[in-house]
């Protein structure tokens, strides 16, 4: 994520009929919030399998687009919410940040509050909007602007008042951390906010209050079409250079002319004072010669080197905030946007000089990176390889949904689910695990892994040899 944003996430706890979800890819964020209406029909296993499967929907449709703008994003969400689902109720809210504007996006009685020098006012109002009815805004961005995207949920819970108290000079985590117990005490699964601080990382036209500044005066729902300015991307790079270090420079000439004038202390050094002088103007322009070759060298080098830097820095960031906004999510999407990320830093780190700032930045990064594959990897800390175990998870209880519950859970521990279904009988108790003996070195990392989740009641290695999967899991009561 760039440093010139800033944001933090509240969520309300599921309920058997609601859920909710705030969440953020690189610049896109979002939130999203499910009610169950009357009983699902049976391709939908859960409320959590849908909402995620329509932000991970969401994901690969925002970063397939070529050249981003209000209508393009808006193709895209429409796409994702085109077929209605019945007997659920969907709330939803959506923020692009391309340079210094924002693209807001919404349905569902879903809004998106933005304050600005101490005035609140609605950046985008979805009431009584349909799935069909995909409401679209856009507007330039401000110096400190406050940015809350919040489910219908939310809405109702927090009132504009308060929520125009709460916004304040505090950083988003406080903001957060503040409006928490209010979200918590409702006890309504479908409250969900993300609120957003936005620092303008160069200086935009006197004319940039744009639709959202009006917006702010007038009370009233900003207008579409402002288009991005892709120059101001230019601007940024050409500002990342720094000017030279003039005090090494100075230092360097100190340096010759004591070693010039060492030479002129023998003795036996005799020179007329006319000779003498021309001979320190000649030694003068010859360092002053020497210095400017020297600075001009410096100078292209270190062009090169931010250039450089300007070029695969974002991009790799870009990548590395992808994975963390994914970790939560979807592991598998993670590990391949912490990989793209770890590839571009791998590949460039060679081509920045020693203890230069770049590369202390490159190394940071990769660090971070690193961390971020290890938390969403498939393989254990023993070695084991979680992704060459084939799992089929069978429901042993009877409740609905628990075996896909189960298998997303797995699935994002990188295991491979091949399929889901209802077991002999439905008087499980707990957990039952059963491998194949020669995969028995996968029994205690299973059990370690739905631990978490689950009480485990029975661990085996008696799975049949001829079974189709490797380890069968059974969800019991």
């Amino acid at each position: 994520m760039d440093n010139n944003i800033s944001f933090s996430k509240i969520v309300a706890t599921p309920t058997l009929n609601s859920w909710s979800q705030a969440y953020n890819a690189g610049k896109l964020f979002a939130v999203l919030s499910l009610e169950k209406t009357q009983e699902l029909t049976s391709e939908i296993e859960s409320l959590n399998m849908l909402g995620k499967d329509l932000l991970e929907r969401l994901e690969q449709e925002f970063f397939a687009i070529e050249d981003k703008n209000l209508e393009s994003i808006k193709q895209a969400i429409s796409s994702i919410f085109a077929r209605e689902v019945g007997g659920v109720t969907i709330s939803f809210a959506a923020g692009a940040f391309i340079n210094n504007i924002l693209y807001l996006f919404g349905l569902g009685n879903a809004a998106v509050f933005i304050k600005r020098g101490g005035s609140l006012g609605v950046a985008l109002d979805c009431k009584d909007m349909t799935v069909k009815d995909l409401v679209s805004s856009s507007g330039f961005l401000q110096e400190k602007d406050l940015i809350v995207l919040a489910t219908e949920a939310f809405s109702q819970v927090v009132t504009q008042d308060e929520l125009d108290s709460n916004l304040n000079d505090l950083q988003p985590a406080e903001i957060a951390e503040s409006l928490a117990p209010k979200i918590h005490k409702a006890e309504n699964g479908k409250i969900s906010a993300i609120v957003i601080r936005y620092a303008n990382p160069v200086a935009g036209p006197p004319d940039t209050q744009g639709e959202l500044g009006e917006s702010l005066r007038a009370g009233e729902v900003i207008d579409e079409g402002i288009e991005v300015q892709e120059e101001l991307k230019q601007e940024r790079i050409q500002k990342q250079a720094s000017p030279l270090n003039q005090s090494g420079t100075a230092s360097a000439l100190i340096k010759y002319w004591s070693l010039f004038k060492s030479k002129f202390r023998k003795p036996n050094f005799k020179i007329i004072p006319v000779k003498k002088i021309y001979l320190s103007v000649a030694v003068i322009l010859a360092l002053i010669l020497i210095s400017g070759v020297f600075l001009t060298i410096r100078e292209q080098n270190n062009t090169k080197v931010k250039a450089l830097f300007a070029q695969i820095y974002p991009e790799a960031q870009k990548k590395y905030d992808e994975g963390q906004g994914l970790a939560d999510l979807n592991k598998n999407f993670a590990r391949d946007a912490f990989t793209s990320a770890q590839k571009i830093l791998n590949d460039n780190k060679v081509k920045f000089p020693t203890k230069s700032t770049e590369l202390t930045q490159v190394q940071d990064l990769l660090k971070k990176v690193e961390e971020g594959l290890a938390q969403v990897s498939p393989i254990d800390k023993s070695g084991l390889d979680r992704s060459t175990l084939s799992v089929t998870v069978q429901n042993g209880s009877g409740v609905e949904g628990v075996a896909g519950k189960a298998a997303a859970i797995l699935k994002d521990f990188g295991y491979n689910i091949i399929s889901t279904g209802n077991a002999d009988n439905y008087n499980y108790v707990g957990v039952t695990i059963k491998v194949k003996k020669e995969k028995s070195n996968f029994a205690d990392l299973l059990k370690k892994d739905l631990s978490k989740d689950y009480t485990i009641s029975k661990t085996s290695s008696d799975l049949s040899p001829n079974s189709s999967p490797s380890a069968v899991i059974i969800i019991g009561k």
